[in-house]
């Protein structure tokens, strides 16, 4: 510390034998004193948090490891101490019980989260620890912002730039510390675990939110609504010599100037900026025991993932994927020269990207198609120049059968075909409204986590609607996250005046910003739907059923009229093994009579006003 009693000079005599000082120039001389006292001392306060030691577990343990929650935490708690552009903050609960921190920079020092979203700047969303077993941006995150706010020209090198960095998203998966849960993976010496606190895989969680830290980070991603969000991955799958491929958010799935911004000024930009760094990087190889050297396909990103997520509120998605073979201290600094590389970008496009933001905002009120369902378009592709390891099969040392090998020490350059466009497989009319029950209020939360404004129906009302009846899905014999999923789901629609009792049902107009993410998760027949993830299953059960000694009486009676008598038989003819089950015709017959509750039972309960 600074030695006070220097300026104090406390062992000076009371008075000068030399010059006779008035009282006037004394006063003015103690006030000089104390001005220097107390710029000295502020000096030496910011001296000290200026001096905070900043290494990271990552470059403290010579590459090999990767920082825990708690060494991460304090970390960033460090920084914040010892920069005035950096804020910690904690935002919603995560299910192990501990916070969700985000860390917000910016040269402007404004760190609110409305001040933000207000701001004219571009606002980058960082998430890391998604997987906790692949931890690479975890520690890159770290070394980027340290590189950041450390400049000194860091206020005039990023004016136009508000970077968010989520240091950990699965909390509970990065205690759950270990060294083996990634079996392909080279480095680090132990890491975190793939599920989180209820074992749920946070990157097929965005559309759901079963989690809480899915449900945070809506809260979260709403608040900020980032132009642009990175999230950090370690690949599995085929072998390859790139240390870094990328996803996007699928350009056919953006609108035409965000489309063409992800192509031509993040894709290229990025594929630049690395290659002039000797990071040579390639789209995400999505291949699992084949080659690459025939081509592949891209990622079908449906909204359960986050760029899918993140489109639907048109920001611009970007994942990272480092190759799980490469050593870790490699993955990191490539993970790092990914940030730095999309932080430029971001501040010299800054005004482009926003304003084709706004323009996808101002497209989707004049939209009234939108596509649900999407596939890859094979008749389509780009040519990719890939440089790859040379494939072989050999007889498997485990198992005795033909394996697929990659060797390393044998490398080719090809054109290979990349089938980089989506097609839609199935397009929906958006209606006016919805109506959406109060009833499910699952389906109401996770309405409002996403910034659905709605009407609740105050008095009773008869409202003419196109109401789904559920005709077929197909639903997964095995759980898959936490869900037995519906797939192939058809619907027929008929009209219907509808009598709604006051306070049962909400009015939601598709004339918002969240249009595209209502009509994903409302429509049944989309792919995230909330139908097909079982928020609906209620309405699949039939609750009032029928003794066939009692009924029999009346069906005999009802097959008197001769369209009854007809259906039963284009019914059998149409089923040919219920020709001799009589408890099948009686429950055809039941299904036409005014017993069956045909109103509920396989209707969809959410109805539109055209």
């Amino acid at each position: 510390m600074f030695d006070f009693s220097i300026i104090m000079n406390r062992d000076k005599p009371k008075t000068n034998p030399i010059i006779n000082r008035s009282k006037s120039s004394f006063s003015i001389r103690r006030s000089l004193v104390m001005v220097i006292l107390f710029t000295t001392a502020l000096w030496s306060c910011e001296n000290v948090r200026m001096q905070k030691d900043l290494t990271t577990v990552f470059e403290a343990s010579d590459s090999l490891e990767t920082a825990t929650y708690d060494q991460g935490i304090a970390w960033w708690k460090d920084l914040e101490t010892s920069s005035p552009y950096v804020s910690l903050q904690s935002f919603g609960e995560t299910d192990i019980g501990k916070p969700l921190h985000l860390v917000v920079i910016n040269a402007e020092r404004n760190f609110s989260a409305e001040k933000l979203r207000d701001s004219s700047k571009t606002v980058i969303l960082i998430n890391n620890g998604i997987h906790p077993g692949e931890p690479d941006g975890i520690d890159a995150s770290m070394l980027f912002a340290r590189e950041l706010v450390m400049d000194d020209e860091f206020e005039e090198r990023y004016p136009d730039v508000i970077i968010a960095i989520i240091p950990f998203y699965n909390v509970g998966g990065a205690l759950n510390r270990n060294c083996c849960s990634r079996a392909n993976q080279n480095g680090p010496m132990s890491y975190g675990f793939r599920g989180n606190a209820k074992n749920l895989d946070l990157n097929r969680d965005f559309i759901k939110c079963d989690s809480k830290n899915a449900r945070s980070f809506v809260k979260l991603f709403n608040d900020l609504d980032p132009d642009v969000y990175l999230e950090t991955h370690v690949s599995n799958g085929a072998d390859y010599p790139y240390t870094m491929t990328y996803l996007m958010s699928q350009p056919d799935k953006l609108s035409e100037p965000q489309s063409d911004v992800m192509t031509g000024v993040f894709e290229s930009g990025l594929l630049a900026k690395m290659k002039a760094e000797n990071d040579d990087m390639t789209p995400y190889v999505n291949l699992f025991g084949t080659s690459p050297d025939s081509g592949f396909a891209t990622f079908y990103d449906s909204p359960r993932y986050s760029t899918g997520f993140t489109a639907l509120h048109n920001s611009f998605g970007l994942l990272t994927e480092t190759h799980m073979l490469k050593e870790f201290s490699q993955r990191v600094m490539s993970t790092l020269r990914f940030m730095n590389s999309l932080v430029e970008i971001v501040q010299k496009h800054s005004k482009p990207i926003r304003d084709a933001r706004d323009a996808a905002f101002t497209n989707l009120k004049a939209q009234n198609t939108f596509p649900l369902d999407w596939e890859v378009d094979y008749e389509s592709h780009k040519d990719l120049t890939f440089l790859g390891y040379a494939a072989y099969y050999d007889t498997s040392d485990a198992t005795g059968q033909l394996q697929l090998y990659y060797d390393q020490d044998s490398t080719w350059e090809s054109i290979i075909p990349y089938y980089n466009r989506l097609k839609p497989t199935n397009s929906i009319r958006c209606p006016e409204y919805y109506l959406v029950p109060k009833s499910w209020n699952d389906v109401i939360v996770r309405l409002e986590l996403n910034g659905v404004a709605m009407s609740l129906m105050e008095s009773d009302t008869a409202v003419d609607c196109s109401v789904y009846r559920i005709n077929e899905f197909e639903t997964s014999k095995q759980p898959y996250e936490g869900h037995y999923y519906h797939s192939k789901t058809s619907t027929e629609s008929h009209e219907s005046t509808v009598v709604m009792r006051g306070g049962e049902y909400y009015l939601v107009s598709t004339n918002q910003k969240s249009k595209r993410f209502m009509i994903e998760v409302l429509e049944p027949a989309g792919p995230d739907s909330y139908f097909n993830w079982n928020f609906f299953d209620e309405i699949l059960q039939q609750k009032e059923w029928f003794s066939a000694y009692v009924f029999d009486k009346e069906a005999a009676q009802m097959l008197e009229k001769r369209e009854v008598k007809e259906n039963l038989k284009k019914f059998i003819s149409q089923n040919p093994a219920l020709r001799d089950n009589g408890f099948a015709q009686l429950y055809h017959l039941y299904k036409e009579s005014d017993h069956y509750e045909r109103d509920r039972h396989m209707i969809y309960p959410v109805f539109r006003i055209e």
